[in-house]
């Protein structure tokens, strides 16, 4: 990864390997999260339900696939292309979306990654309510209290994104600044919110045959 930002052209890292970088450090996060969790839980804590197991495994695939578009936004420094919001350059939909690559092309890039935040915010707030819902019925306090948490962490992720790609003019090269401050809390803050629904799948298993 660090050796694709040593060229004659840029010293910008590919964004591919970036990502994969990127989400090979979560999945060890989330790996040491889980054996913590082994320790950590109580068996009468677990929750068996297979519907909300289910949505919550989709929530955490959207999550992911929405990682992924956060280490491009960062390889491509997309948020520099589109500094808007709501609209992107006066656009909701691009010309080049459907000209360009949605891997490679930093406008197609940055609405996917819109895109994905809506749709996973629309999914966490439903999830929420099936949380609220799963741990009433089977009484489990810890469930309870880990729904708050990525209900509270995605508004948080939401308001930093618009917040970050707003602030994108303000980028000034070679000095660590308002947007850099942004863009790292906007990371961090995912990785939260990606550990609040490890901790949530965690406490949801398979119903019990």
């Amino acid at each position: 990864m660090v050796a694709s930002g040593l060229n004659e052209t840029n010293l910008y890292v590919n964004h591919i390997k970036l990502a994969l970088h990127f989400i090979a450090a979560l999945i060890l996060l989330c790996y040491t999260l889980w054996f913590a969790l082994k320790l950590l839980v109580p068996e009468g804590q677990i929750v068996y339900n297979n519907r909300f197991r289910n949505f919550t495994n989709v929530v955490t695939v959207v999550l992911g696939v929405q990682l992924v578009y956060g280490a491009f936004m960062a390889g491509l420094k997309a948020a520099m292309s589109a500094p808007t919001w709501p609209d992107i350059n006066s656009m909701y939909l691009p010309g080049t979306l459907w000209a360009e690559s949605w891997i490679n092309h930093p406008i197609n890039v940055h609405f996917m990654h819109r895109q994905l935040a809506y749709l996973l915010f629309t999914l966490i707030m439903f999830w929420f309510g099936a949380a609220t819902s799963a741990a009433i019925k089977a009484k489990s306090g810890y469930l309870k209290q880990a729904r708050w948490w990525a209900f509270v962490l995605v508004w948080v992720q939401v308001i930093l994104g618009i917040v970050t790609v707003i602030s994108a003019p303000k980028i000034t090269f070679g000095k660590f600044g308002l947007f850099e401050t942004l863009a790292e809390l906007h990371q961090l803050f995912a990785m939260f919110l990606l550990m609040a629904l490890i901790v949530a799948r965690y406490l949801v298993r398979a119903a019990r045959v």
